[in-house]
């Protein structure tokens, strides 16, 4: 019977201990986002098993410290033409055992709309484009990594049209309500790794949170801006919501977790699988504005007027 060795690190419990992997070479775009951020973090915490780290973006990340030792910053941009990107790849002697892809723009939301992924033809073009020009530069610069982990999320199930289907499971079947560049990516990575040999996984997380500069779609930086302006002012903490956003019970997932759980996928995860990757601590407003309040010394008010307020 096989025997997992786990570990503890911090808050997070269970970790796999990895005693046969050694001096691989791992490639993460998007490295100065929050997602890209925290896997540079996690695979620098063990320079024997990752020798080398390559991050690939157009801004250096911004560690404080600077790069950890067994890393290093290549300046690419992935609306490039695939050839030049490649160009800077061999230049710079670019190999791969493991990929992890987190490259994302964010494009205006549509002219009168509230919802930052109102132009979802425009998500699909330009984040589609991102992977597929970085996909053709690898085959054009000869690298082939074993496996190639894709990071998407719970919009794969539509979280963001209204309310799903629950359990939400990886062999749900898509939904087409609107466009939604998750699935021409995984279309894109299935037909590389078809062609290439190479293992891909994709992991889901929920609404992602963590701390990393000029990082801020994530809940908890407006949330503590908020909190900080509300202490300065001596205002309570008011929820800027309706009774059923203040009651709805919702999910997030830590992106020191996320990125554990991504190097899990490719070490030691079967190749060809999606993953879940939500913490499923589940709460509601209703339970942790409170404490939230309690944490800046402040007193809080909850939903006040339906009318009023939109969640």
């Amino acid at each position: 019977m096989p025997v997992q060795q786990v570990q503890s690190k911090g808050i997070y419990h269970g970790l796999p201990v990895y005693e046969e992997d050694a001096g691989l070479t791992a490639i993460i775009t998007g490295a100065n986002g929050i997602s890209g951020h925290y896997m540079l973090r996690v695979l620098s915490e063990d320079p024997k098993r990752w020798k080398r780290i390559i991050c690939l973006s157009r801004r250096p990340p911004l560690l404080a410290g600077g790069m950890p030792q067994n890393s290093e910053h290549i300046s690419c941009d992935f609306l490039q033409d695939p050839k030049e990107i490649a160009s800077v790849l061999k230049q710079r002697g670019v190999l791969a055992d493991h990929v992890f892809f987190f490259s994302y723009i964010q494009p205006p939301p549509k002219s009168g709309s509230k919802g930052i992924w109102s132009d979802a033809e425009e998500l699909v073009r330009v984040n589609s484009a991102l992977l597929s020009n970085f996909l053709e530069a690898m085959k054009i610069a000869s690298i082939t990594p074993k496996r190639f982990m894709l990071q998407t999320g719970a919009k794969n199930y539509g979280v963001h049209l209204g309310p799903t289907k629950v359990p939400q499971e990886e062999s749900d079947p898509r939904v087409t309500l609107e466009p939604n560049f998750y699935y021409p990516q995984e279309d894109l990575v299935d037909e590389y790794c078809k062609n290439t040999g190479c293992g891909w996984n994709i992991c889901m997380p929920g609404p992602i949170l963590g701390a990393v500069p000029d990082a801020a779609m994530n809940a908890a930086f407006p949330l503590a801006v908020y909190a900080t302006v509300c202490k300065k002012l001596g205002q309570p903490l008011a929820f800027p919501g309706d009774i059923n956003s203040w009651q709805m019970n919702q999910s997030m997932s830590s992106s020191m977790m996320n990125a554990y759980m991504e190097e899990w996928s490719v070490l030691q995860g079967p190749p060809n699988q999606k993953y879940n990757t939500c913490d499923s601590s589940a709460f509601a407003w209703e339970k942790c504005w409170p404490r939230v309040a309690g944490w800046y010394g402040l007193e809080f008010k909850g939903p006040q007027d339906d009318a009023q307020y939109m969640a």
